[in-house]
């Protein structure tokens, strides 16, 4: 508002300056003064146009303001909330960790999704969805993702177990055995994991499982 003010103070200061007629206008009517209505007119037209263009650069000052205001806000949005941050996706991932631990499958799997979608080498997020995908009985898409996962990380036992664990569930009893041996060969304690786990059913009545467990 400080523009019209400013617009009211010049017409004041016309006033004070030897203008006060413009403010008398029906009496220099009544004397017939012609140069006193144009000079009247002149003047009146002036301050108009004065305040008009004051108030026009005071709406164009004041959107001008209001876009910067907003683009300021949506990077501040976009800071805060930054998934793709290394903050971000742990968050994520540690979401989803808790949302599987409470049997919530659907919801930790759109979230193991997501941090994968952010970040392709995430290892854990790999393992875990892959995980699920098992038990989903989606099997292509889990052998796709737990070899990725052996691929980015070649000392990553987890993902070994959890191939043979595939292989074993699908009958394919070589390949299990294979990848049971990797995962034993990085880790002695993967003996242990394999002895009570039901999706190794399938290996554990096999001859070979016995000799890779007695080694």
């Amino acid at each position: 508002m400080s523009y019209i003010n400013e617009a009211l103070k010049k017409a004041q200061e016309l006033k004070d300056s030897g203008y006060a007629t413009y403010y008398n206008i029906p009496e220099a009517i009544n004397k017939g003064s012609r140069r006193f209505r144009i000079k009247v007119f002149l003047y009146s037209m002036s301050v108009i146009l004065l305040i008009f263009l004051v108030f026009s650069g005071y709406l164009w000052l004041d959107s001008s303001h209001g876009k910067r205001e907003g683009i300021s806000v949506t990077k501040d949005q976009g800071s805060t909330e930054d998934k793709g941050s290394p903050s971000g996706k742990k968050e994520l991932y540690d979401k989803a960790l808790s949302l599987y631990k409470a049997g919530r499958i659907i919801e930790a799997k759109k979230l193991y999704e997501a941090v994968v979608g952010l970040d392709p080498g995430y290892i854990e997020a790999l393992n875990n969805l892959g995980i699920i995908y098992i038990h989903d009985k989606d099997f292509n898409a889990a052998k796709e993702i737990l070899e990725k996962a052996v691929r980015l990380n070649p000392t990553y036992v987890e993902s070994y177990y959890n191939l043979a664990c595939l292989y074993a569930i699908k009958g394919e009893i070589d390949q299990s055995v294979e990848y049971l041996k990797k995962a034993i060969s990085l880790d002695k304690s993967v003996r242990e994991w394999a002895k009570n786990d039901s999706d190794l059913q399938g290996l554990i009545r096999s001859d070979e499982f016995n000799k890779i467990m007695s080694r």
